[in-house]
């Protein structure tokens, strides 16, 4: 059965990628503008029209484009491996129902379709990548700017920097790689103008097509071998609004009640509601249908009495008090759950400090400062591992390129 774990490891391949190829744009930036630090500052226009119209910034262009290639390729293995899971959980029930069963490998319907899915994604991602760019702040707003013109709006600054001389260029050019490196490379929808980081949106969208490609077989194989109730997958740390729904199996009328009004009877008449409570415990008018909203929980169909929950509600019952029994940090009570975010937030950080700290010895200059901060933040990020038990994700946070 998948589950968020499943599907994070399946998509931390091609995100871990983009944050290579991120950290690699920044570095290369970098690089020319310690070019033209290198330079006498008569020599400075020069060496930036050279830099602006080739060099760096075209291996800039195509490490993205070989990125992108790459992982489009990788996202049709993807969509197999989860199409496959599914099928596989499904089996059991095609089997007592005596309906016929097609393996993926001869189904090739199944295949068609799984890859129509694939190739929508795909688009989807690639879209992502031609509208790169950086954000930051000017006069108080946050304001887009794309590849090309960063790049150059960059190496103009460098320029006008080093004429003002050489510790004016150090400062000016450390303020610049860190706002890069807080920025991160961002896509935007310029319809909306809404922008985010690239690795972030590679994530959400994978993520999002891999539920979706899971609920869609699911809704086909269970009307093909007659499905009457579903089962929600189970993970660890549950947000407080979908704890006591998770590894509950539910009759279909009851689970369209569950996704319309926030509130229904399981499969053993016990009342579930999904609505988000205030600090207070109160319930509010809102609430997150399972699997959207960035719910991570998968939906599977399945034929009711036939089969046990994956998870007993004794088991259900000791990962809900893990979480609740949760932390303590900085004299602080925290969930697992608030915790995992905690982490997230960390790890964040510490990929942007890493990113300005490769950017900073690019361009060679000072690092002292963005060390110090990755040091404290790293041995604050193992505190939080210690205390809370959860499990460290900084291997993923290395660079290597």
């Amino acid at each position: 059965m998948l589950n968020e774990d499943v599907i994070n490891e399946i998509v931390d391949v091609l995100v871990r990628r983009i944050e290579r190829v991120n950290t690699y744009t920044i570095k290369k930036i970098a690089e020319s503008i310690a070019k033209i630090g290198d330079v006498m500052p008569s020599k400075a226009q020069d060496l930036a029209m050279i830099l602006k119209y080739g060099g760096d910034y075209e291996k800039i262009v195509n490490e993205i484009a070989k990125i992108t290639n790459l992982n489009a390729d990788e996202i049709d293995k993807i969509f197999e491996k989860v199409a496959k899971k599914n099928q596989s959980f499904a089996k059991q029930f095609y089997d007592y129902k005596n309906t016929p069963y097609i393996p993926y490998d001869k189904n090739i319907a199944l295949q068609n379709q799984v890859r129509a899915m694939a190739n929508i994604t795909k688009e989807t991602y690639k879209n992502l990548s031609k509208t790169l760019g950086f954000a930051k702040y000017v006069d108080g707003k946050v304001v887009f700017t794309p590849l090309s013109e960063t790049y150059q709006n960059t190496i103009d600054d460098a320029v006008t920097s080093l004429l003002q001389g050489k510790d004016s260029f150090n400062s000016a050019m450390s303020k610049t790689i860190k706002e890069l490196s807080a920025s991160g490379l961002k896509t935007i929808d310029y319809a909306s103008g809404y922008h985010r980081r690239l690795d972030s949106s590679v994530r959400m969208n994978l993520q999002g097509a891999l539920r979706d490609l899971s609920i869609n077989l699911q809704q086909q194989f269970g009307e093909e071998f007659g499905a009457d109730g579903i089962e929600i997958s189970v993970h660890e740390a549950p947000a407080p609004d979908h704890s006591e729904v998770q590894g509950h199996q539910f009759k279909n009328e009851e689970f369209l009640n569950l996704q319309t009004y926030g509130i229904a009877k399981d499969y053993k008449e016990k009342e579930i509601d999904i609505h988000i409570r205030d600090k207070n415990g109160v319930p509010t008018p809102n609430f997150r249908p399972i699997g959207q909203l960035n719910c991570y929980h998968y939906v599977y169909n399945i034929i009711l009495g036939i089969d046990e929950p994956q998870y007993s509600q004794k088991e259900l019952d000791a990962i809900n008090q893990r979480n609740e029994k949760g932390f303590e940090i900085d004299g602080k009570h925290y969930t697992m759950y608030q915790g995992t975010q905690m982490q997230r937030k960390m790890e964040t950080r510490l990929r942007n400090y890493k990113d300005e700290l490769e950017g900073l010895k690019s361009a060679n200059l000072d690092t002292n400062e963005i060390q110090g901060k990755i040091t404290q933040t790293t041995n604050k990020y193992f505190e939080l591992c210690q205390k809370s038990g959860l499990k460290s994700k900084l291997e993923r946070l290395r660079i290597k390129y």
